[in-house]
This record gives C-alpha cells, structure tokens and sequence, in this order.
C-alpha cells in the first residue's frame, strides 16, 4: 500500500454505490470537489453534515461539489443503500449534495487506509483532480484557496 499525498491523483470512485444525487462515475476536470468520508456511527460525521451543506451551497456556482461516502458493509449494494438512506433521511433529510454507499469497503481501501484518519475525513481535489488537501481543519480556508487556484 502506498501512501496518499498531496499532489497524487485522487484514485478511483467508480465502485461506489449512489444513494442521493446522479451516478458519477470519474471526477469532472474544471470542478473542485470536497469528498468526505462519513460513518453512521460517528456523531461528528452527522454534526458535519450542515456544514457541508453550506458548502456546497456557498460555492457550487464557483465549481464545488460536495460528495458524501458511507462506508457500510452489507451483503449488496442495494441493502447498503437502502440503511444510508434511511440513516440520511432520519439525520440529515435536507442533504444537498451526492452521497454514496461503499459496501464492499474498495473505495475505504484505496482513500482511507493510506491516511491512517477516521471519519470524518475530508479530501480537497483541485481542478485537475489532484489531492490538494487531506483532512484540513478549515475547509472554508482551504476550499477558497483551491478554487482560486492555489
């Protein structure tokens, strides 16, 4: 396992189920993207949420997009995203931006284990979707500096 640094191409979504917001399947050249990963479990996880919602409010029309994953193992994609969404609808019903289930733990493999952090984890991608920042503990100073361009 290599470790995940800043300036390292952000590594691959594309086994992640979606609970809430269109498929995507590769990060989009030209936006930036706060990816945060999230527990049922974990109280600051659901305590975060507003704040990425205000985020993704504030900055969408500069090119953010908040992307929410839950890791929840499960025995299919389909009962994985049925609990995250009934844990969103009960915890956060007005979530505004993409949220998607990991339920094989692939996605936790290649973007959490090289960190050594818990959740909530955030990675900041730059518009070429590159690592930018890991875990910042200002986001808004952080996401500011990314869509400018720094």
């Amino acid at each position: 396992m290599t470790d995940l640094r800043i300036g390292d191409p952000a590594p691959s979504i594309s086994d992640l189920h979606w609970v809430r917001g269109g498929p995507l399947g590769t990060f989009q050249p030209g936006k930036v993207y706060i990816f945060v990963f999230l527990t049922t479990t974990c109280g600051s996880c659901v305590e975060m949420v507003p704040y990425l919602i205000q985020l993704q409010e504030n900055y969408r029309e500069k090119g953010l997009e908040v992307i929410g994953v839950v890791y929840k193992s499960s025995a299919s994609a389909a009962e994985g995203r049925v609990y995250v969404n009934a844990w969103l609808n009960q915890n956060c019903p007005n979530v505004n931006f993409r949220v998607a289930v990991d339920f094989t733990g692939e996605i936790l493999r290649l973007w959490m284990d090289p960190t050594d952090f818990g959740a909530p984890t955030s990675f900041i991608l730059d518009r070429g979707g590159k690592v930018a920042s890991i875990d910042p503990m200002d986001l808004d100073d952080v996401v500011l500096k990314v869509l400018g361009g720094s």
